[in-house]
């Protein structure tokens, strides 16, 4: 009996750090989804965030110009939008990252992916979550053992500047002028129900891991 009240009591403890750590991410910040940002915009922006399971994503854009599609790996480099795994066409719908791994996404319009419209997403477990000892471990690793970061020549030639693109990139549509929410209390209180952002969630779960940690008190 005392066994299975602490394996309650960790559980309900680990579901509210997982409420807590839920997050909204507007994608591209005030740029929002499109395709003006350049190729590596979104990559950059990407980078220097860390998302954990159960943060969300919000894409901005015009429905009439722009979607979201997840995808796999191959795809995203190809820019192949015919085996899409899902596809968003409303905006400000929160896209839920429910799984550790990589994410995949392109707007599905042609010649957009190509003109930068792409982000990959690498979505990690919660820091409660994860193991402790296995972390250190591999900090200790790479802080004794750097690798070196060799330098490789461009075997491209470089362009001239006087003469033309060979290969000159696709035209996007047309788009008009976004006009893009910032993603405040407001803004998330008007977006589709969120259970593990919900207070009322994680407050109740506060309240069951008190109940089972007075009952082990008391055996």
């Amino acid at each position: 009996m005392k066994n299975t009240i602490m394996t309650l009591l960790i559980v309900t403890l680990s579901l509210i750090g997982l409420a807590r750590s839920a997050s909204f991410y507007e994608v591209g910040d005030t740029n929002g989804w499109t395709t003006k940002m350049g190729l590596d915009y979104y990559k950059t922006w990407s980078s220097l965030k860390t998302f954990y399971v159960g943060d969300s994503l919000i894409f901005q854009y015009n429905k009439d110009l722009h979607n979201v599609m997840e995808v796999s790996f191959k795809d995203y480099e190809l820019c192949n939008p015919n085996s899409a795994l899902a596809t968003y066409h409303s905006e400000y719908e929160p896209v839920k990252l429910n799984r550790t791994g990589h994410y995949y996404f392109i707007c599905g319009v042609p010649g957009h992916c190509e003109c930068g419209q792409k982000l990959e997403v690498l979505v990690m477990a919660p820091a409660s979550l994860q193991n402790p000892a296995t972390t250190q471990q591999n900090n200790s690793s790479t802080s004794s053992n750097p690798k070196p970061n060799p330098t490789i020549p461009d075997p491209k030639p470089k362009p001239n500047p006087t003469s033309p693109d060979p290969k000159p990139k696709p035209s996007p549509r047309w788009e008009d002028p976004l006009v893009v929410l910032p993603v405040d209390a407001a803004t998330i209180a008007s977006l589709p129900h969120n259970v593990a952002s919900d207070p009322c969630v994680w407050s109740g779960l506060s309240l069951l891991s008190f109940v089972l940690l007075q009952t082990l008190v008391f055996l």
